[in-house]
């Protein structure tokens, strides 16, 4: 017997090493999915499907991540903005991946008319990139680098309007013998927006009808139906001169039922914003304050405590917002200050919201928001208090009104890329309002 065939046999039963024993052991990257946000592609479908069929990536719960891919999206026209966000620094709850980068991002351009097929082949090249150089660090044999130009010739510029318009409308109503209420609305609005300018403008109406029973209070009947309606509209423009500051102006009016404050109202302003983020930031990212000045005139339906039907006055607005997400964390905060000039305390209103949204953990959501208006604003000054009609809707008077939410949503998700929306409209009926 040859001294090959003797090993062969004898091999196994002595320990002699088995070429597929001798093969190295690697690890899957472990990649966390966060869908902070989407528009019209279906954005965390198709990461999640692309994820799952990689031998290299395993989709993990936050805990155990070493990578939080997080997913945002932002929508001008027919493209969609895609924004692939990997975090390995720890900070996103995750563990930290020595000797990969803190944090690496890709943006892609998506056009949400494509077919599917083709939405996800454009995010599929983007979504390999930002998941290469930690690939690198604990499966470096699954990268292969290829640097070529793409091929094919230019793609010439499609042809694209910077127009849009839209309408709307809508209505909701309910009926019984004694108690019927219809609300109804419907509006119009055009806009043009490019990478240096943007204008919009805008028209809504609505009406309400409520019929009910009057109420007797001793003697007295108060009459409980109601009839209101409004129109009102607005024009913007504004002009980037640069990437942080732009020039603006802002034409608004509207008129109301005899019931509501203005027979009719006319404000007319112009100003200057910042903005410490460019206009076109692929999170949405906002940190801005701009400061206009103009004139307001007020015809009103009832005379106020000022002893005026009408005013016309200058006035101007200080208007401050942010709105920054951070991985797990988004905060956003609006302030505004507006005023009558001169006298400065005769009319103004002081606006304040705050809202932050986190994510806690694997399960874990909360979001708090609070909103709060310090404001005065001359009301009627006489109100008939047997009306009800008149006394509810003089609430805009109101000097303080705050408002405050917390939600704390605790969710175990499925960890499959399945979605169904069956039945969706059989879940929304009303559990107590009817059968």
């Amino acid at each position: 017997m040859s001294p090959l065939l003797l090993g062969m046999l004898l091999g196994p039963l002595f320990g002699a090493p088995d070429a597929r024993a001798e093969a190295p052991s690697w690890e899957r990257l472990r990649v966390a999915l966060d869908c902070q946000s989407q528009q019209r592609v279906d954005l965390c479908t198709y990461v999640r499907g692309t994820l799952d069929g990689l031998t290299v990536v395993s989709v993990v719960p936050l805990s155990q991540a070493q990578v939080v891919l997080h997913l945002n999206a932002t929508s001008e026209a027919n493209t969609d903005f895609v924004q692939l966000r990997a975090v390995a620094d720890g900070a996103s709850g995750g563990l930290s991946l020595s000797g990969a980068p803190g944090w690496f991002e890709q943006r892609v351009d998506v056009d949400y008319r494509l077919p599917v097929d083709e939405q996800r082949s454009h995010l599929e090249a983007p979504l390999f990139r930002v998941l290469a150089p930690y690939l690198c660090v604990v499966v470096p044999d699954a990268v292969r680098v290829a640097v070529s130009p793409p091929e094919g010739a230019p793609a010439a510029a499609t042809r694209t309007s910077p127009w849009g318009f839209s309408v709307w409308g809508g209505g909701m109503g309910m009926w019984s013998h004694s108690y019927r209420n219809l609300s109804v609305w419907t509006g119009a609005s055009l806009s043009r927006k490019t990478n240096q300018s943007a204008q919009s403008m805008w028209v809504n109406y609505d009406r309400s009808i409520t019929l009910q029973p009057s109420l007797i209070v001793g003697s007295t009947e108060v009459e409980l139906a109601s009839d209101s309606s409004s129109v009102v509209g607005a024009m913007t423009a504004s002009w980037n001169l640069g990437p942080h500051w732009s020039v603006g102006g802002l034409l608004r009016g509207g008129h109301e039922d005899p019931e509501g404050q203005y027979l009719g109202t006319g404000r007319a302003h112009v100003g200057v914003e910042y903005n410490l983020f460019p206009s076109d930031d692929p999170r949405g990212n906002v940190l801005a304050v701009a400061w206009l000045v103009g004139g307001q005139g007020d015809w009103y339906n009832q005379v106020n405590t000022l002893g005026q039907a009408s005013a016309i006055f200058p006035s101007q607005m200080l208007v401050g917002t942010g709105s920054m997400r951070v991985d797990t964390v988004s905060f956003t905060v609006d302030l505004s200050a507006r005023s009558q000039i001169v006298p400065f305390l005769q009319r103004y209103v002081l606006g304040a919201s705050l809202e932050t949204e986190l994510t806690l953990g694997d399960h874990v959501d909360l979001s708090l928001e609070f909103e709060a208006t310090q404001q005065a604003i001359p009301g009627p000054a006489s109100i008939d208090a047997s009306s009800y009609e008149e006394v509810t809707r003089a609430s805009y008077a109101q000097p303080l009104e705050m408002n405050g939410y917390l939600t704390l949503r605790f969710h175990w998700d499925n960890t499959n890329s399945a979605r169904n929306n069956r039945f969706d409209n059989v879940e929304n009926v009303e559990t107590t309002g009817g059968l």
